[in-house]
């Protein structure tokens, strides 16, 4: 009896350990599967870079003495630009295609987290064109300064366009992502909370795109997104001081790395500017302390997301860290050549086009 016992004994500990090795190997073959899917798109995406964010490539432009010369140089990056009346929507509609091209050979997880991110573009067309209509802005002149996204069709933008009146302009957004900004505008007439709504529809659906990725992949954009929240929201926080508007929490998001729920109170009931960034007192962000000017202190925070990317995209160069990395740089290059060409159609000096620079430059 006692032999038999030991035996049945033996038996499901070796049960155990097979089991235990079994998952150990199914889990180790996942992650090598994973790892296989990254290495082409990785390896590509490392190829095409943001160049423009980095200072060499940053000061050669700046080195150059004509804006022709300039735009020779972009145009061998895939920024082609034809007409210089149109460069901000030429370099846009530029980065989008290389974005899209990348987007296109990741994995299915990355990509519709990658799709995800890409709705603040759509975003962008909504607020470019609810400010040209506010500020009664010609319609042929809104119809140069706009493109198609992923949800803001043709057929949008002219409901947009040809609307009579805000309202109705404001109404074309019924059957996007943000048709929750139709009640926001008619409750306060406030075009930056309905700003604000924008970038928080951008955050939230960014953040549930992470449901179906694989846990192999999923470590680099929980770091990416807890740290573009905090960023985010104290953005928000601080436009909305600016603005006086009284409801800032309504425009928050949940879920940062550092600034929490009862620190972001504290910043949205501050009295001024200068007491709500000090709020930020023994965080990442306590830099911001010495800014004085809120537009430099955006640039600031543009200036740390950057440098957190590009950690990340080298940090976890195996899975989703290059994608991050990429959506990230790709954005501030595009932005980077735009402040580089305006200064020089403006004859901005030098020094004052580098403080606008996002990356090493900067």
């Amino acid at each position: 009896m006692l032999d038999i016992t030991v035996i049945l004994i033996a038996l499901t500990i070796s049960l155990i350990v097979a089991f235990i090795v079994i998952g150990f190997l199914m889990g180790f073959f996942r992650k090598m599967i994973s790892i296989g899917n990254y290495m082409g798109p990785n390896a590509t995406i490392f190829a095409i870079g943001a160049k423009y964010t980095e200072k060499e490539h940053i000061e050669k432009l700046l080195d150059y003495t004509s804006i022709n010369e300039v735009i020779t140089e972009i145009r061998r990056e895939g920024y082609d630009i034809q007409d210089l009346k149109k460069y901000d929507l030429e370099l846009e509609l530029s980065m989008l295609s290389l974005m899209s091209k990348a987007v296109e050979m990741l994995p299915d997880d990355a990509k519709i987290f990658a799709d995800a991110y890409m709705l603040k573009y759509d975003a962008n067309i909504v607020k470019r064109i609810l400010r040209a209509k506010y500020a009664k802005m010609p319609k042929r002149k809104i119809y140069e300064m706009v493109y198609e996204g992923r949800y803001i069709t043709k057929l949008i933008i002219q409901h947009m366009v040809e609307a009579t009146s805000m309202e109705d302009t404001i109404s074309a957004l019924d059957a996007t992502p943000f048709k929750d900004c139709i009640k926001v505008w008619s409750e306060s007439r406030d075009l930056l909370a309905v700003d604000l709504l924008m970038d928080k529809i951008v955050l939230k659906n960014l953040t549930e795109s992470k449901v179906v990725m694989d846990e192999n992949a999923l470590e680099p954009v929980n770091i990416f997104l807890s740290r573009l929240i905090d960023i985010q929201n104290i953005k928000t926080v601080l436009r909305a001081k600016a603005a006086e508007i009284k409801n800032i929490q309504e425009f928050l998001i949940d879920g940062g790395y550092e600034i929490g729920e009862w620190k972001l109170k504290n910043m949205a009931e501050a009295r001024n500017i200068e007491e709500c960034l000090g709020q930020l007192e023994g965080t990442s962000y306590s830099f911001l302390r010495d800014i004085k000017d809120p537009f430099e202190v955006e640039v600031a925070l543009n200036r740390y997301m950057l440098k957190i990317a590009n950690d990340i995209g080298l940090s976890y160069s195996l899975s989703t860290g290059p994608t991050v990395m990429f959506l990230v740089s790709k954005e501030f290059e595009a932005r980077n050549l735009k402040a580089i060409i305006k200064g020089f159609m403006e004859n901005v000096p030098k020094e004052r086009i580098k403080s606008l620079l996002v990356g090493g430059a900067s």
